[in-house]
């Protein structure tokens, strides 16, 4: 009997040795292993918005399509693309003697990429990488999102803003 005793007793503190290690190596691990972060993670991400804004005039002999396009990171203007687009509707061919003062304005600023191909006329603008605060012309450009939306929407463009992420 006292050998079964021993062998039960025995069986005890194996039993209570396992149930020890696995209270206590868990959190050990966890400690010595910590879990890598992922960067699937979306909520620490900064917000991106997109401001389209299109607009179409017609002067008699061409038509001018004005389209603008400005990305906002955490309500802070990013960078602004300003596409124009002269189609000729009389069908003269004289499109091309056609200035654009707008264009020609901010085209003359440094640091603002032009393009310039057929009848289609292109401005990028990169707030973020360059400084543009002393310019009078881009002072209607260097609004958060919400402020550029009602000046756009007052000088009649239709406009659309989008969630990037």
């Amino acid at each position: 009997m006292k050998g079964d005793s021993s062998s039960y007793q025995m069986l005890c503190y194996l039993g209570i040795f396992l149930l020890l290690l696995f209270i206590v190596l868990p959190p050990l691990f966890r400690i010595i292993f910590p879990r890598e972060e992922t960067s699937e993670n979306n909520d620490n991400l900064p917000l991106i918005m997109n401001l389209t804004c299109n607009k179409e005039e017609d002067f008699g002999d061409y038509q001018l399509k004005t389209k603008i396009e400005s990305n906002y990171y955490e309500d802070k203007i990013h960078d602004t693309t300003f596409t124009y687009e002269i189609i000729d509707v009389s069908g003269a061919g004289s499109v091309g003697d056609i200035t654009i003062d707008e264009y020609d304005a901010l085209r003359a600023i440094e640091n603002v990429k032009s393009s310039e191909n057929e009848n289609i006329y292109t401005l990028k603008i990169d707030y973020a990488n360059n400084d543009y605060s002393n310019e009078e012309l881009l002072a209607d450009h260097q609004h958060v999102i919400a402020e550029q939306l009602r000046y756009y929407t007052d000088n009649s463009f239709t406009c659309n803003t989008a969630k990037i992420q």
